[in-house]
C-alpha cells in the first residue's frame, strides 16, 4: 500500500508541474532565417523570417506589432523595413527595403512587446545578428572555378583529339593489309616478294607513327633500282605509220593537199608576165585592136 501511495503521489505531482510549464511558456521565438550569428547572407532583397510557437498574424494585432522590429547596421543606423505576414499564421517576415553592404554585420531587434491575439507578449527583446557575404571573395572563387573549368575543357579536348588520331592511324594501318596472292597475280611478282614489300610498307608506317618517318638509304636505293627495271628506253620519235597504221590526221591531210596544189601549179606554169596587173594587160589588148 505504501508503494502504491507513493507512485500515485508522484504521478499527481508530475502532472501539476507539466501544466504549470505549459501555462508559463507564452509566446516564444523558435528560430529564424538567416540564423543568428550566420555569415552568408545575400546583399539584396534580404528577408528575415521569424518562426514563433503561437499565432502572431491576427489582424487586430498587426498594427500594434508594426513598430516591434528594428534593423540596424554596424554603425547603428536604422534601415527601412516592411513587415509581411505569410500564409502560415506562426510566421512573420521582415523585408529590408535597401541593399546591404558586402562583408558587413547587421542586427534585427524584436521587441518584447510583440503580442498575439490573446494579449500575451514575447516578454523580452530577441536579437538576430548576421553578416553579409564577401562579394570580393566570391568573385575570386568564381574566377578560379571558371579557370579550372577552362583548363579541364582544354585537357579533355586534347585527350579526345589524340585518341581520335590514334584511332585514325590504326584504321589506316589496317587498310595497309593486302592479299598477297591477288597482288602477285595482278603484278606478276612472286608471293614472297609481295609479302616482303608489304612488310616493308608496314614498317615504314610504324616508323612514321613513332616520329622516325625518314626512309633509310637501302630502301631508297632498292626503290630506285626497281623503278629503273620497269623503265624502257626508245631510240627516238617514230611515226605511227611504222606500226602499219593508215590513219591520217587532219594536219597531215591538209599538208598533203597543199603539196599537191603546189605541184600542179608548177607543172602548168603561168601566162601572166612578171610585174603586170590585170588592168595593164587589158590596155595592151585594146591597142592591138
Amino acid at each position: 500500500m505504501k508503494k502504491a501511495g507513493i507512485i500515485f503521489s508522484l504521478s499527481i505531482l508530475m502532472c501539476l508541474m507539466s501544466f504549470s510549464v505549459c501555462f508559463a511558456s507564452g509566446l516564444q521565438l523558435l528560430h529564424s532565417y538567416p540564423e543568428n550569428d550566420s555569415s552568408d547572407s545575400m546583399l539584396e532583397n534580404v528577408v528575415v523570417k521569424l518562426y514563433f510557437n503561437e499565432d502572431v498574424s491576427a489582424k487586430e494585432v498587426q498594427q500594434d506589432n508594426k513598430g516591434a522590429f528594428k534593423f540596424t547596421n554596424e554603425k547603428g543606423k536604422e534601415l527601412p523595413l516592411r513587415i509581411l505576414y505569410p500564409k502560415n499564421s506562426d510566421e512573420i517576415w521582415v523585408l529590408v527595403n535597401k541593399p546591404l553592404e558586402s562583408n558587413s554585420e547587421y542586427k534585427l531587434v524584436i521587441s518584447g512587446d510583440l503580442k498575439m491575439a490573446n494579449g500575451d507578449t514575447l516578454g523580452q527583446d530577441q536579437i538576430v545578428k548576421f553578416k553579409t557575404r564577401n562579394t570580393g571573395t566570391d568573385t575570386t572563387v568564381n574566377m578560379a572555378l571558371m579557370g579550372l573549368m577552362v583548363v579541364g575543357m582544354i585537357a579533355y579536348t586534347s585527350i579526345a583529339t589524340k585518341r581520335a588520331m590514334k584511332k585514325e592511324e590504326k584504321k589506316k594501318a589496317d587498310e595497309i593489309k593486302v592479299n598477297p596472292y591477288k597482288v602477285a597475280k595482278k603484278t606478276g611478282k612472286s608471293v614472297e616478294a609481295v609479302v616482303a614489300q608489304t612488310e616493308k610498307d608496314k614498317e615504314k608506317a610504324r616508323e612514321r607513327k613513332n616520329g622516325r618517318g625518314a626512309v633509310n638509304e637501302d630502301d631508297a636505293s632498292a626503290q630506285e633500282t626497281e623503278m629503273k627495271k620497269d623503265t624502257k628506253k626508245v631510240a627516238g620519235a617514230r611515226p605511227i605509220s611504222v606500226t602499219g597504221s593508215t590513219y591520217i590526221t587532219g594536219r597531215k591531210a591538209k599538208a598533203e593537199r597543199e603539196k599537191e596544189l603546189a605541184a600542179a601549179k608548177a607543172v602548168a606554169g603561168t601566162t601572166r608576165p612578171k610585174g603586170t596587173t590585170g588592168k595593164s594587160k587589158n590596155q595592151k589588148t585594146n591597142k592591138k585592136r
